[in-house]
């Protein structure tokens, strides 16, 4: 078991396969739980401006989602401090791909929302280090399966271009922001126990994901 306050860069490359499998096993079981889908009410109809707020705030109101910006900001951040524009990129083209994949219903919104946000800070708190493609491809569903929480379950052509223009917005600023921080964090503290401090804040948010889901998906809810 990879201990919390291990030094990563001294691990075994082969230990990060094993770091993966309970990451997996987090997602599945977010995902396969069965649960009723839901999809978000925009309050549409009140102009451009109206429409832009009101993807900003199905973003900002949605706790799941929160948790998974701040976890990748994190993970990012403890990976490689300036990493953030050789990643971003990415991360905008994976909210593009959910916002044209969401109306096929491809996965449920709670499952798309909560999966990532557990994954994501189990990753975040083990500060793992992986080359440059693959931290690319997991920026990537990050934004992917954040855009299919947000628009699940709505078709094509039923939300205005000003509502998605805000979704966008508000999930990369939320990315940026996150990452921003953890690096200053990182560059104006440059004591050791710094990142060990990331890497709690990133597993109290792993233990908010999961007992915000768990309450989600209780007998009766």
């Amino acid at each position: 078991m990879l201990p919390l306050f291990a030094n990563p860069a001294a691990l075994p490359r082969n230990r990060w396969r094993s770091i993966f499998r309970p990451v997996l096993g987090a997602f599945l079981l977010a995902a396969g739980t069965c649960q009723p889908a839901f999809a978000h009410d925009f309050g549409l109809g009140g102009g451009y401006y109206a429409d832009f707020l009101a993807g900003c705030a199905a973003v900002l109101n949605e706790l799941p989602v929160l948790i998974s910006l701040a976890s990748a900001g994190i993970l990012i951040g403890l990976w490689n401090r300036e990493g953030l524009p050789k990643v971003w990129p990415l991360f905008a083209l994976g909210v593009i791909a959910g916002i044209l994949l969401a109306p096929l219903d491809i996965v449920e919104p709670v499952s798309a929302a909560y999966g990532p946000a557990i994954a994501l800070g189990l990753l975040a708190a083990a500060a793992i280090k992986p080359d440059m493609l693959l931290m690319r491809s997991i920026v990537f569903i990050g934004g992917l399966f954040a855009a299919l929480a947000i628009l699940g379950g709505h078709a094509w052509g039923t939300i205005p271009s000003a509502t998605y223009a805000g979704i966008f917005l508000a999930l990369n600023a939320g990315l940026s922001m996150t990452t921003a921080v953890v690096a200053l964090t990182l560059q104006r503290f440059p004591y050791s126990f710094v990142p060990i401090a990331l890497r709690a804040l990133a597993s109290w948010l792993v233990a908010i994901a999961v007992m915000a889901f768990a309450f989600l998906i209780r007998p009766g809810a």
